[in-house]
């Protein structure tokens, strides 16, 4: 069960680690940043990614794709509409000259850089969707134990109160 836990640590601005202690109690109490960025959580897990994976997901001759750290764009992420194709148009042997065979070469040349931009952020999708998955199932073992950790001393709590009155 305890294998399980997920260790979050917060990255904390210096100066927010300080105790406060209450005179009248002689309590301590942690100053925490309050609220918490999101993105200064970090979830500690092992995350290996199949190596062709990852070089499908990278460009070549740049830096490798980390799925950890790597963050999408709503825009990149709307579902593309699917798109009708044109009919072809057959052009007759006689025009088809220089400008032609120029034309159908840049046009393929684009076509194919554009299939490759789409597979690449396919595969880069599919790659962070697969490490999410898998922090999201961690965080939720961390959530039952915390829960289960918070009852226990909800627990406690009540039991003290029961013998010594409320605090």
């Amino acid at each position: 069960m305890w294998d399980a836990w997920v260790h979050l640590s917060l990255i904390r601005p210096p100066g927010k680690n300080q105790c406060r202690t209450f005179p009248r109690h002689g309590l301590a109490s942690r100053d925490t940043p309050s609220p918490v960025d999101p993105d200064t959580v970090e979830v500690l897990m092992t995350f290996e990614p199949d190596p062709a994976d990852l070089a499908l997901s990278s460009i070549p001759g740049h830096e490798t794709f980390d799925p950890r750290r790597h963050r999408f764009s709503e825009e990149e992420l709307k579902p593309q509409p699917i798109m009708k194709k044109a009919r072809k148009v057959q052009v007759p042997e006689e025009q088809k000259d220089e400008k032609y065979w120029s034309r159908r070469y840049k046009n393929n040349e684009a076509a194919k850089r554009s299939r490759d931009a789409r597979r690449l952020k396919e595969n880069q999708i599919s790659v962070r969707a697969a490490f999410l998955e898998k922090e999201n199932a961690l965080l939720r073992q961390e959530v039952v134990a915390v829960r289960q950790e918070l009852s226990h001393y909800r627990a406690v709590l009540s039991r003290y109160q029961a013998q010594h009155g409320t605090l």
